[in-house]
């Protein structure tokens, strides 16, 4: 069943409830993943990290693959995931973090997910109508995704201001010998970084932050 998030809000939602198993189809066939800065340490144990460019907007992104081919998600089986780390956005759903007036977090929810019903384990209002401690943690994860989103930007833009992503091939050899190219990936230019001065704007941060993503 295609997605379908609308606002949440007290007057339409107040019976609504999230499963204690939520359903996550929609991530079956999505073979990477939006990542955020702050996620990197984590979600290197479990994904390769690169970045992809839009190519409508020109605007890069940082996200984990999850597979070599499109349409599929060799991390999670069965509904269930494969790796020790969840991205921010899985941790979320079936709710999606969103901007109002620019500025202003919301909180949607997929209203066709299957674990979305009136009736189920986790209530979202009370009822007096206000948020229960679930949805109060939700909106602070939703809160706190909103942060590393601009600090992502920021990362991004430091990277892009001293020519550090470098365009990518990435060559994967099946059982059988068969190869494939996976183009439209960057990576970070482990030399260039290195050969870089520190005080230049952003690029301590990018430093330290590289070097604890490759220990991990």
């Amino acid at each position: 069943m295609k997605t379908q998030f609308v606002p949440l809000n007290d007057a339409s939602h107040k019976n609504l409830a999230i499963g204690d198993k939520v359903d996550y189809s929609l991530f079956e066939t999505m073979h990477m993943l939006p990542l955020q800065v702050q996620e990197f340490m984590s979600a290197a144990t479990s994904f390769p990290i690169v970045f992809t460019k839009n190519a409508q907007t020109g605007e890069f992104l940082s996200i984990a693959i999850t597979a070599l081919k499109p349409n599929t998600n060799k991390l999670l089986k069965n509904g269930q995931w494969q790796c020790r780390y969840l991205p921010i956005q899985v941790q979320l759903y079936p709710f999606v973090m969103s901007y109002i007036d620019n500025d202003k977090v919301i909180l949607g929810v997929d209203v066709n997910n299957s674990s979305v019903a009136e009736h189920e384990a986790h209530r979202l209002f009370d009822d007096s109508g206000n948020q229960t401690v679930y949805l109060s943690k939700k909106l602070e994860l939703a809160s706190l995704q909103a942060s590393y989103h601009e600090m992502t930007k920021y990362f991004i833009k430091v990277l892009l201001n001293h020519g550090l992503l470098q365009p990518r091939t990435l060559t994967v050899t099946t059982l059988d010998g068969t190869k494939t190219n996976i183009d439209g990936i960057y990576t970070i230019d482990e030399g260039k970084l290195q050969q870089l001065d520190d005080t230049r704007a952003g690029l301590s941060f990018v430093k330290s932050l590289n070097q604890r993503k490759s220990r991990s």
